[in-house]
């Protein structure tokens, strides 16, 4: 080599070829020291040298040949050789435009390379092609032991691609199927080195002809500096370039790379360019339960990774991804969403490790379907795959990496959510839109709180919408499971509700999902909540219930609404202010604090001017009256307070019902209505109920009773009584009260007939006591009450008032042993003064009342109607008054009736059709004293746990017997008046004998009274006699006769003065002397003895043989009956001062039952009767 400096100078070069130093380092070192060689050679001298000729001609003579095979012999061959195999290879005709080879710069190109399939033996269309290939190689091959390139370049290589219509591939015969591959050997990589690689122009069709889609990637362009196996190469960085059009959206890869160093350190940068993602979808290995319709992807993202000795691995993932234009239904093509953009910025993501860091998520115009079908299934859930059977969850490997998300910002603006719930039985549709949230400092390790805000609007047609909801100012602490809201704002919200006929509401309803079993957990810490303000304004409810008739319209109406610091912690205390207008005109405040968690609170309550007219509908099914005003107001506190079952609830404060006003459906006119119902100082509290109210004031009130043409009373047809409600179902209080309309008023009041007797209720069944709620009520006061009375039903109508009702009440309590005292006064028709007085207990559990009551001096003209009616004679004058007096304890009721009627004159006849056929003038004129006066003491008593007793039916049924017995049996009427019963309508005789015994003559005494008390009645004698016992009497009366003749013979012969024989008296053991007498007087034959004299008896046997002889016939009966009546007729006269004109003698009755009482009394008498 000493003679060949250049030869040398190259050999050092090789020679000192280190790998392991750096390749500038070695390539500046090797030239500097190569260069002070060459400085060193002669040209001169190597030109002269023989040796240099010698092997310069071999170098020619090798160069030519090399020229020669190069440019001239290889291409052909290769060419040749290319086709054949590639052919066979490919089963494909294979086009080679030409082959260049330069020997001299190793460098190879292939032009016009093209394979097609063949059709019918000719060639078809292309599969595959190039325009050119360049591959240049180096010597430095030789020197390496390896193959070094120096550059490849591919220009515009072409593939198309076909889907057949039976799922195969034009290409499908090249792919060897998957048991034919052979495993390949593990071997270390070869020594290489290729640089400048270039990929020019490249196109690649596919024609997805199932699908009837075609798509192209065109100007694939792909630059790759080097690739190296040479250790002097692998800290060098590889930077990669790729770019192409994939359907006309430019894709861009640019990355560094160091594939071959131990780090495998390598970043890549993609670049993305409204990439369409529904024409790739569509070939997703697995079936989609979605239709992407539109949709692209844009961005640069950086992936990185590095493996660096002893640490973990790291594959990071950086820049930034955007979705846009994105429009998503369901298989069946029900919308599911859209968006308008969808950008998320990286920071860093480690995705190995499980840290991800995003810098901003931004979501735009985002519309999002929901819909629940008639199964209750949700159709995002629905597109979920189906749950496994083993749902045991895996143990978790403590080695995984923990995720950690860290996200500085998330920005939705103009979002949307429809919604479409047909789980229900009418449809329900809704929209949130203008959905903006706003998300700050996110982070899954809990950290940092989360900051957040959101707005929206909600649209559901008529049901509701809502021009504002906005969260602000809200931070989320997710390691202490804490939301703290700094306020949430709703603003301008109208909602609108309706009740159809069957009580459905047609508003929102919860969603009938379907049930889905939850999976066992532990119960977690619940978190805290906290807003710290919740404002509401503008506000407003309407609500159309339509299950009555007409239906009623109510309208509320949120002027304002402040809630301050309302939070789930237990012991905390939110401050609220609510402002309501109810109907337009009501308005309702409410402020104080409350413990929404106990709960437990204080609020202060404001009510003013609440209507009662848009309440009508909800009553007036079920009552005859119109309520055609009325305002409720209050003022108070609200109390509320955590109790054993649920809450503890009290008012305390005042309460007003005024200005009300109800008309009668039935009659058209004023029902009840009133100026003021005040409750004042009112203090009411639950668990336990208590109820103390301290004043109550009711003014200027008026009520009208009204009696219809049919009959009825307005009071008791107040409550409908139809039987049915209005769904046609049957009602029980309906039934009710027809079964007790049906009843008779009360057995109780048969056993009232006889007026001298109280009333006897049937013993009820005892009762179980009733719980007492405590009650108290400080004072009532009643002031200007007015009840107006007419009567429709009696004609011409009946009209009268109660005016200037007034009064008190004072002490009312539930108290045991505690008296109310209660005073009212009035007036009927403005003249007949009207007083009630009493001591009471309404609320105990067995009531207590002691109770007078008086109205004096009603005018009876008033009532002529009803007596021309029902008396048959219109009232002239008279006046009424009632004197009450009213006793319940014990629920036992012990009663007192006064009637007093005053000059009660019936004036002329009235012809009416009901009018009563009894004597009703003779009726008054028995229970009139000389005075004119009608005084009547109607005493009732009863028990009022019986169901069957009733105190107005009783007092009626009373006065009405009072009447009729006056009428039918005035003698009772008079013998509970003046005593003596029934036995004054008679007065009895010994039989036979016509005197007036001294018990007989105190009867008489007592009817004389009575006739002295009614000069205006008359007074008839029917004597009477008992055939059988007076004709034995009669005899025995003359027998007696007979006797008391011999005294008073004995006496007129002693000259002793005696009187009538019904004087004479015969002492008894004188008086067997005057029957012998007598005995032997007597004409009949009598016993004799043995010579002939008149035989002596005993007294009995004289008697029985007078009698026997004595004659006593009808004639004699009948003078004995008119005896004793003339006998009664005289004492009258005589003894009774009873005028002779007012006494009449009647024909005898002879008959055995003729005659009144006929039935109770001995026939031996004389009957009376009054006229």
């Amino acid at each position: 080599m000493a003679g060949f400096p250049m030869a040398a100078a190259v050999a050092d070069m090789v020679n000192s070829w280190n790998p392991g130093t750096p390749l500038r380092q070695r390539t500046e070192h090797q030239g500097a020291a190569m260069l002070q060689k060459l400085k060193k050679i002669d040209p001169a001298a190597i030109a002269s040298d023989p040796r240099t000729r010698r092997w310069g001609k071999r170098f020619a003579i090798f160069m030519a040949v090399i020229g020669v095979l190069g440019f001239l012999v290889v291409p052909p061959v290769l060419k040749s050789v290319l086709l054949s195999k590639l052919g066979e290879a490919l089963h494909r005709d294979v086009a080679i435009d030409s082959i260049s080879l330069n020997p001299y710069t190793l460098t190879l190109s292939v032009s016009g390379v093209s394979v097609r399939d063949r059709v019918d033996g000719k060639p078809g269309d292309e599969v595959f092609g190039f325009d050119k290939l360049t591959v240049n190689a180096e010597l430095a091959s030789i020197a390496v032991a390896g193959i070094v390139v120096k550059e490849i370049e591919l220009v515009g290589p072409r593939a198309k691609l076909v889907r057949l219509p039976d799922n195969r591939y034009n290409i499908s015969d090249l792919i060897p199927p998957a048991d034919e591959k052979k495993p390949e050997e593990k071997s270390g990589l070869p020594r290489f080195s290729v640089s400048n690689i270039q990929i020019r122009g490249g196109k690649l069709s596919f024609d997805d002809r199932p699908e009837g889609v075609q798509h192209e990637i065109a100007d694939v362009n792909v630059r790759i500096p080097f690739l190296s196996t040479l250790s002097y190469y692998s800290d060098t960085y590889v930077e990669p370039h790729f770019s192409a059009n994939i359907n006309g959206a430019p894709l861009v890869l640019n990355g560094k790379s160091r594939p071959f160093d131990d780090s495998l350190e390598s970043e890549l940068v993609l670049d993305l360019d409204n990439l369409q993602l529904a024409k790739y979808l569509a070939y997703s290995p697995v079936d989609l339960p979605i239709k992407v319709l539109s949709g692209a992807l844009e961005g640069d993202l950086r992936f990185r990774f590095l493996q660096t000795k002893g640490q973990p691995s790291t594959l990071s993932l950086g820049g930034k991804l955007a979705l846009k234009d994105l429009k998503v239904t369901e298989a069946g093509g029900a919308p599911l969403i859209g968006l308008k953009r969808l950008e998320v910025a990286l920071r860093d993501a480690d995705l190995l490790k499980l840290a991800i860091g995003i810098e901003r998520v931004a979501l735009e115009s985002p519309e999002i379907d929901v819909r629940i079908d008639r199964q209750g299934v949700v159709n995002w859930l629905g597109l979920l795959p189906p749950a496994k059977a083993d749902t045991t969850p895996k143990k978790a490997d403590p080695n995984a990496p923990t995720l950690q998300l860290l996200v500085e910002a998330v920005a939705i603006k103009e979002g949307t959510v429809n919604l479409l719930d047909q789980s229900t039985a009418i449809e329900q549709k809704g929209s949130v839109r203008d959905i903006n949230i706003e998300l700050n400092d996110f982070d899954s390790s809990g950290q940092k709180p989360l900051g957040f805000a959101a707005s929206w609007k909600v649209d559901a047609g008529d049901r509701l919408q809502v021009d504002q909801v906005a969260i602000k100012d809200g931070r989320a602490d997710l390691k202490k499971r804490e939301i703290v809201v700094g306020e949430i704002a709703t603003l301008g919200a109208r909602a609108r509700m309706t009740r159809h006929r069957d009580g459905t509401l047609q508003w929102f309803k919860a969603p009938a999902l379907r049930a889905a079993k939850a999976a066992a957990k532990e119960a977690d810490v619940p978190w805290l909540v906290t807003i710290d303000r919740t404002r509401i304004e503008n506000q407003s409810v309407q609500f159309e219930d339509r299950s009555f008739s007409p239906a009623a319209n109510q309208t509320v109406e949120i002027v304002s609404l402040l809630a301050e610091n309302v939070s789930t912690k237990p012991e905390s205390e939110a401050k609220l202010a609510l402002k309501l207008r109810v109907n337009k005109k009501g308005e309702l405040a409410v402020e104080g604090t409350v413990k929404p968690m106990l709960p437990q609170g204080e609020l202060r309550l404001d009510v003013r001017d609440i209507e009662l007219l848009p309440m009508q509908p909800y009553f007036s099914e079920f009552l005859n009256i119109t309520v055609t005003r009325g305002q409720i107001a209050a003022k108070g506190t609200v109390s509320l307070n955590p109790a054993k079952e649920g809450v503890a609830a009290g008012y305390k404060g005042d309460l007003t019902l005024g200005n009300f006003h109800t008309v009668d459906k039935a009659n058209s006119a004023d029902f009840l209505k009133w100026k003021s119902f005040y409750f004042g100082n009112i203090d009411v509290r639950t668990q336990p109920l208590n109820i103390a109210v301290g004043e109550v004031a009711l003014s200027d009130f008026y009520a009208r009773v009204i009696i219809s043409p049919e009959g009825k009373l307005n009071l008791t047809q107040i409550a409908r009584k139809d039987g049915k409600d209005e769904k046609g179902a049957e009602n029980p209080a309906g039934k009710a009260g027809e079964a007790a309309a049906e009843k008779p008023a009360a057995p109780a009041a048969e056993a009232s007939a006889d007026a001298a007797k109280p009333a006897e209720a049937p013993v009820a069944a005892a009762k179980p006591a009733k719980e007492v709620v405590p009650i108290k009520i400080g004072k009532v006061t009643l002031q200007g009450g007015n009840i107006a009375i007419t009567d429709n039903f009696i004609k011409p109508n009946y009209s009268a008032n109660l005016t200037k009702i007034g009064g008190r009440v004072t002490g009312l309590s539930s108290t045991e042993g505690s008296m109310a005292d209660l005073e009212l006064r009035g007036s009927y028709d403005g003249l007949a003064p009207v007083n009630i007085t009493a001591k009471l207990n309404p609320f105990a559990a067995k009531s207590y009342l002691d109770l007078d009551a008086e109205v004096k001096g009603v005018e009876m003209t008033g009532f002529s109607t009803y007596s021309g009616r029902y008396a048959g004679y219109a009232i002239e004058r008279g006046k009424l008054s009632l004197f009450l007096k009213y006793r319940i304890d014990n629920n036992q009721l012990s009663a007192d009736n006064r009637v007093f009627l005053d000059q009660l004159t019936f004036g002329d006849e009235v012809d009416s059709p009901e009018a009563t056929k009894l004597p009703v003038r003779l009726a008054v004129s028995l229970l009139q004293n000389r005075k004119g006066e009608i005084d009547i003491n109607l005493p009732i008593s009863g028990s009022l746990d019986d169901p069957q007793f009733s105190v107005g039916g009783i007092i009626v049924q009373v006065i009405l017997n009072v009447f009729t017995k006056a009428i039918t049996s005035p003698f009772a009427l008079i013998g509970s008046l003046f005593g003596g019963g029934e036995e004054l309508s008679y007065v009895e005789f010994d039989y036979g004998y016509s005197t007036i015994s001294a018990k007989m003559k105190e009867r008489l005494q007592t009817i004389a009274k009575v006739l002295e008390d009614r000069p205006a009645i008359r007074i008839e004698l029917a004597g009477r006699i008992d055939a059988e016992r007076d004709r034995e009497g009669l005899k025995r009366a003359l027998m007696e006769r007979r006797v008391k003749a011999q005294r008073l013979e004995e006496l007129v012969k002693a000259g002793t003065e005696a009187g009538s024989l019904d004087d004479i008296e015969i002492p008894a053991k004188d008086y067997p002397k005057y029957l012998e007498r007598a005995y032997k007087a007597e004409k009949f034959p009598k016993p004799r003895n043995l010579i002939g004299l008149v035989k002596d008896l005993p007294v009995d046997e004289m008697e029985k043989l007078m009698m026997a002889n004595m004659k006593a016939d009808d004639e004699a009966l009948r003078e004995l009956a008119d005896r004793r009546a003339k006998a009664a007729g005289q004492w009258l006269e005589r003894d009774g001062k009873v005028a002779a004109e007012r006494v009449f003698l009647l024909k005898p009755n002879l008959t055995a039952k003729d005659g009144p009482q006929a039935e109770k009394a001995s026939e031996a008498r004389v009957d009376f009767s009054l006229k």
